[in-house]
């Protein structure tokens, strides 16, 4: 980091602690005290399994070993020599992640019934009544989360991105909801919009989810959870920075080549983006399979491997990274904005729009009731803003004849390392939060 830090928040955000939430707390903190007193004592079943899981020692220690070579390629002396341990789940911190995400989706369920009542089933489009419920709406999804963290008492970071994450869903696709720009079949019913508003994925509604889909969902599920293993195990040891602490500076500080394009801190920020793509593959893969299996629908494939094998920048964010995201803001955001503007001010309030919901994020996850150094507020909206500039310039140069021939002339892996190069070496003002907030190792 550098060395300078600003004492303020670019972005005010309300003392949440001064909103009169008692009625959700009253509702809420009488069945979660008994789960919370259930989890956190050490002699209750919780905590005894969670001992007896602590105790088990599943490590494997692998001696010294000389300098030898696999297929022709040498591997230095006591490369791969050390202790390696087995991490098994905690279950206090599962817990937390289960009842958070199921109270969130129950939340998502009810806000689904009253938008499916008054918002969709609403003659006057354009009525006082109804604009009041939707921003009343909006403001009830904005403040849920922190309600959340407090009842639930949870610290881990990455339990509490997953608990959150659903309501950035809830509000999207509210706004979606108020536009009429809701997906063809979600709205044919009052179970079927139920399903679609509270899923933590997008149901295709007009695909049953055969055998086959649901064998193919599972191995994808293993892939997945293969490859996050894979770099929690490289990564930890190094603490997700493997080339060194190198900071390029914060997106308000002078930007240099010397300092932007340097290779160690283009490794970093390559292995934090692809820590974020296989940890979001992951998370998609494990609910949107569990999504197929309820409700017997096909859900849309979210993470299509952006990092190696994207072909533009709008390939990489229109058709692959985080597909999900994408769609819920192409109808809560630009759709809206394009019947007002043009599609360049459509695609800039989709980015500024990106930018500020992940600082809602950052906010409540790492400096909501907690001491976070380092965490501050701004970047993730200037990373999307520069991204937004990277879009704008392809716009204007993707039907230059200079541009088509070098696409045609180069190998598809060299266009790749160009369009991942336009934003990688800016990748930590996203990616900073995150790890100064201990969010991979809370993930682990």
């Amino acid at each position: 980091m550098a060395a300078e830090t600003p004492t303020n928040n670019f972005i005010a955000i309300p003392n949440l602690e001064s909103v009169n939430v008692s009625g959700i707390g009253e509702i809420l903190s009488s069945p979660l005290s008994l789960f919370q007193s259930s989890c956190d004592a050490s002699t209750s079943p919780v905590g005894q399994l969670q001992d007896k899981i602590s105790s088990l020692d599943l490590s494997l220690t692998i001696p010294n070993h000389p300098e030898f070579r696999v297929l022709g390629y040498p591997v230095g002396t006591n490369a791969f020599s050390g202790k390696y341990k087995l991490l098994l789940p905690d279950l206090h911190v599962s817990a937390e992640f289960v009842v958070g995400l199921s109270i969130s989706i129950v939340i998502g369920t009810i806000l689904a019934a009253i938008i499916y009542q008054f918002v969709l089933s609403s003659r006057e489009k354009s009525s006082t009544g109804r604009t009041l419920l939707i921003g009343s709406l909006l403001c009830f999804i904005s403040i849920v989360p922190y309600v959340l963290f407090d009842i639930l008492g949870t610290q881990n970071t990455a339990v509490r991105f997953s608990i959150m994450a659903p309501f950035v869903l809830y509000l999207f696709r509210t706004i979606e909801a108020a536009y009429d720009f809701v997906p063809k079949g979600a709205d044919e019913s009052f179970r079927l919009y139920c399903i679609y508003f509270a899923s933590p994925a997008e149901v295709l509604f007009e695909q049953r989810a055969t055998r086959k889909d649901m064998f193919q969902s599972t191995i994808g599920v293993m892939k997945c959870a293969a490859v996050m293993s894979t770099l929690c195990t490289i990564l930890s040891p190094r603490g997700y920075t493997p080339f060194g602490a190198i900071s390029a500076g914060e997106f308000y500080e002078p930007i240099t080549v010397e300092r932007y394009l340097n290779l160690s801190h283009l490794g970093n920020c390559f292995a934090m983006a692809y820590f974020f793509q296989s940890a979001l593959a992951v998370g998609n893969s494990v609910l949107g399979n569990l999504v197929q299996l309820l409700t017997g629908y096909k859900v849309l494939h979210t993470m299509k491997n952006p990092m190696l094998e994207a072909t533009s920048p709008s390939d990489f964010w229109g058709r692959r990274w985080n597909v999900l995201v994408h769609v819920v803001l192409k109808r809560g955001v630009y759709k809206p904005a394009r019947t007002y503007a043009s599609a360049l001010i459509a695609s800039l309030a989709v980015f500024v729009a990106s930018g500020l919901f992940h600082e809602w994020m950052v906010h409540a996850v790492f400096l909501y009731n907690k001491q976070s150094e380092g965490v501050i507020l701004g970047s993730n909206t200037a990373f999307f803003v520069w991204n937004f500039i990277v879009i704008a310039c392809e716009r204007m140069l993707v039907a230059t004849k200079g541009v088509q021939s070098l696409k045609k002339v180069l190998p598809r892996f060299m266009v790749t390392v160009m369009i991942i190069m336009s934003s990688l070496p800016f990748a930590h003002w996203f990616g900073g939060p995150y790890l100064n907030g201990n969010f991979f190792s809370d993930y682990e």
